[in-house]
């Protein structure tokens, strides 16, 4: 998806990108062997600027400043992912 994405689409998976790169994280597609579900921002893809807020938003609660650290934010969406039945 991100391959393929052009102007402001484009621009915003890059800023994504950014993002992530400097929470120390990469962001990119699995080779075509992983099987996966679509991702959030590849749903709101059809609205970049939508797809760009989401990530940022996203980053500031799981990366941002917090009593918690990341891996016990982790935890947390883990466990609250999995008692709703949501794959995370």
């Amino acid at each position: 998806m991100r391959a393929e994405a052009e102007c402001e689409l484009k621009a915003a998976y890059d800023k994504m990108a950014e993002l992530n790169e400097r929470a120390g994280e990469t962001y990119g597609e699995p080779g075509p062997e992983v099987e996966r579900p679509v991702t959030l921002p590849e749903l709101s893809s059809l609205h970049p600027q939508a797809m760009l807020h989401t990530r940022e938003f996203m980053m500031d609660i799981m990366r941002g400043q917090s009593g918690l650290t990341p891996a016990q934010r982790e935890t947390i969406a883990t466990v609250t992912s999995l008692a709703a039945n949501c794959r995370y």
